[in-house]
């Protein structure tokens, strides 16, 4: 088969890289369900060491620092003539009261009692007119004076308290605490808070303080399980990511590296070891996409379980298995598994490097190793449980296989988890049927659809097309009962071939059974189709001999096309005879003309590009030269089997297929013992004795009817008896 061409690799490469990155990139990562003021219900750790500056705690000393700064305070001027006349109107009060003659002396003390003390109002009672004017004009002067400073708020009281200080030295005791009890009342503040200016100097103090960092380190414990969460424990959990996880650079650069190695590997692989059916760029983009998607859905649906602390193994629940199945079933068993140990080992760098997962629990290595085994495994077992699989049961049984290997591989790292209990073993056959049981379900229903994608030959095509009742066999029969009957035997003798080397045993037979299609067009011209009639190339040109043979390729090729045969079917009829010489024509030419040009002479090819044509080529060639031969020995078979082999060797025709030495001569062992069995030596009879034959005679005296003979089937019926 021919490699595939360097811009299709790169191309397949490239896309591959494109969908792993995708896949591992931490589109939905998982967060913290954590509020302020919420109790935590286990320890909450740093993933990671982290120095930041803190917003709660730089605003913290910011508050301190403007509650450091005191009130800006400003004189009112309006608060001492606001006093003074305040006091005026308690003198004049006072006065009214004292020259009110129609109040007896009880009312006027009544009256006095709710302006001044009961002291003050035993004074002014007794005071002459001068005195208490006197009075007056000293509390006019105290207060005017005290209020003339500077009283901040609050300090009022210290000022009443030194108000009998400031009274003039000329009035009696009693009549200074008359003094006092006027203006005392009347003593406020005279300094009034400039609330824009406070508010200026405290921002300015505000900012002038330096931010706060603050530093955590990994598996610091951030919050305690039990703690309540205050502001600052919210700031640093949404700084270390667990409350908002962001994509650190770090994690990007790994998940490209390990996207584009993973993509490399393969598309080195189908470089190396190309894939019948994948051909062409479209199909490797489609077998790109085929082989990423599911790792990506994989990826989201591992970031949405995990991580699983209840042990219900829900991350394993998926029909992964079924990629590699399908793959296998219709591209190979190798290519299969190189996917799927391949998708199981980014599905393992996911859970490592999945940002919830990180951030939120340290991950354990049976976590890691859990994943890979589950999935690796069964996506090798399912591969090579359907690799030839033609019915139903034989994809169920295979999902039961895969299921068995999930279940043990869960029970294996269960067992290593220091906590456990009986229903996880429920779970863990939950998860293993689904995964096993889907995948079995999803590669039955699935692959003719994908093959159909792809424009893979399915065995279900392949199963179809062997059935000998098919139009083109039962035309084959009909029109070319030779050509039928040498197909059948090159069928079995390369289908058994192919079992022995691992290559498709079920596309072989197929393969010969329509390998001479087009000889449906002029099948008299065949030696097998004579059937010891005229030969018409009897005096026929060497030339048009060999154009009239070479021709069965090209019908065939028309008719399989025109019937829609499967493109590995038909490569059957082209490749089964590659470039070889249609030997006899040329050889009878060369004795007319020594200087004949052999590309006369030649099929078109091309050359055998699977194991599978090649072995057709020379199970063809083998079966006729035995049939050819008069000498059908074993010993001659031999030989017979190694010259055509050898000769296929030798003229290059197995150049561009990958059948090793090894196989070739596992190929020739087996049609030796094959052809051996087909043309088994048969023992002579001995003459009947007298004694018989007149027992016989007497089976049959006159009279007695003679038993029909059973009717032939009717694919039969009607044929020329074989030679």
């Amino acid at each position: 088969m021919p490699s595939l061409k360097a811009p299709q690799v790169l191309l397949f490469g490239a896309v591959l890289a494109f969908g792993f990155f995708l896949a591992l990139f931490p589109f939905f990562p998982k967060q913290l369900e954590i509020d302020e003021g919420d109790i935590a219900t286990r320890d909450l750790v740093s993933p990671r060491d982290e120095t930041f500056v803190s917003t709660v705690l730089t605003e913290q000393a910011m508050d301190l620092a403007a509650l450091a700064v005191p009130d800006v305070l400003v004189a009112d001027p309006n608060v001492a003539p606001s006093q003074l006349a305040k006091l005026d109107e308690s003198a004049a009060a006072i006065s009214e009261i004292r020259q009110d003659d129609d109040l007896d002396e009880a009312s006027m003390r009544q009256a006095l009692l709710a302006i001044v003390s009961r002291d003050g109002t035993d004074t002014i009672l007794i005071l002459s007119d001068e005195r208490w004017q006197r009075v007056v004009v000293a509390a006019g002067q105290v207060l005017g004076g005290v209020l003339a400073g500077s009283i901040t708020p609050g300090g009022e009281e210290l000022v009443r308290e030194e108000l009998l200080q400031k009274i003039a030295t000329d009035l009696t005791a009693d009549e200074a605490n008359v003094v006092a009890d006027l203006a005392s009342p009347l003593v406020v503040p005279t300094l009034v808070v400039d609330a824009e200016g406070t508010d200026a100097a405290r921002e300015v103090a505000r900012q002038s303080v330096e931010p706060q960092f603050q530093t955590v380190f990994r598996n610091d414990v951030i919050v305690s399980d039990g703690q309540r969460i205050d502001p600052t424990a919210v700031e640093v959990l949404e700084e270390v990511g667990l409350l908002s996880p962001r994509v650190e650079w770090e994690n990007l650069a790994a998940a490209a590296l390990i996207a584009v190695l993973a993509a490399i590997t393969l598309a080195l692989y189908v470089r190396r070891f190309p894939i019948p059916g994948v051909v062409t760029t479209r199909n490797l983009v489609l077998l790109a996409i085929f082989i990423a998607v599911p790792v990506l859905i994989a990826k989201l649906h591992l970031s949405l379980v995990l991580p699983d602390d209840s042990r219900r193994f829900i991350a394993y629940f998926l029909p992964l298995a079924a990629v590699p199945m399908l793959i296998s079933t219709l591209l190979g068993a190798r290519l299969a598994i190189v996917v799927g140990l391949m998708q199981a080992a980014l599905m393992m760098f996911a859970v490592i490097s999945l940002p919830d997962l990180s951030l939120v629990e340290t991950i354990q290595p049976v976590d890691v190793g859990r994943v890979f085994l589950a999935y690796g495994l069964g996506a090798v077992i399912g591969a090579y449980a359907v690799q030839r699989a033609e019915r139903a049961n034989q994809y169920a049984a295979a999902g039961v296989l895969v299921a068995g290997v999930v279940a043990g591989a869960l029970f294996a790292t269960w067992l290593l988890e220091p906590e456990r209990s009986g229903i996880d073993v429920v779970w863990i056959i939950g998860a293993a049927s689904a995964s096993g049981l889907g995948s079995g379900l999803l590669t039955a229903g699935g692959y003719v659809g994908v093959g159909a994608l792809f424009g893979v030959t399915t065995r279900v095509q392949l199963m179809e097309l062997a059935q000998l009742n098919a139009p083109l066999l039962r035309q084959l029969q009909d029109e070319a009962p030779g050509t039928f009957h040498h197909s059948i035997i090159v069928g079995n003798l390369a289908e058994r071939a192919a079992d022995l080397i691992g290559a498709d045993p079920l596309l072989v037979r197929v393969g010969c059974y329509y390998h001479d299609l087009g000889k449906i067009a002029q099948p008299g011209y065949y030696i097998e189709n004579q059937l010891g009639g005229d030969n018409p190339h009897d005096g026929m040109d060497p030339k048009e001999s060999a154009r009239i043979i070479t021709q069965h390729v090209t019908a065939g090729m028309a008719l399989a096309e025109r019937h829609n045969l499967p493109a590995r079917v038909r490569d059957f009829i082209p490749e089964h005879h590659g470039t070889r010489l249609v030997a006899y024509f040329y050889r009878l030419a060369s004795q007319q003309d020594p200087n004949v040009d052999p590309s006369f002479f030649r099929y078109p090819g091309p050359k055998p590009q699977s194991r599978e044509t090649a072995i057709v080529m020379l199970a063809d060639s083998t079966e006729a030269m035995v049939r050819a031969s008069e000498d059908r020995s074993a010993e001659r078979i031999d030989v017979i089997v190694d010259e055509v082999v050898s000769e296929r060797l030798a003229e290059g025709e197995l150049e561009e297929c990958d059948l090793t030495l090894r196989d070739i001569t596992t190929i020739s062992a087996s049609f030796k013992q094959t052809l051996r069995g087909v043309y088994h030596p048969r023992i002579a009879y001995p003459e009947p004795s007298e004694r018989e034959r007149g027992a016989r005679l007497g089976r049959f005296r006159p009279g007695r009817r003679v038993p029909p003979l059973p009717e032939a089937p009717a694919p039969y019926r009607s044929r020329p008896p074989s030679g």
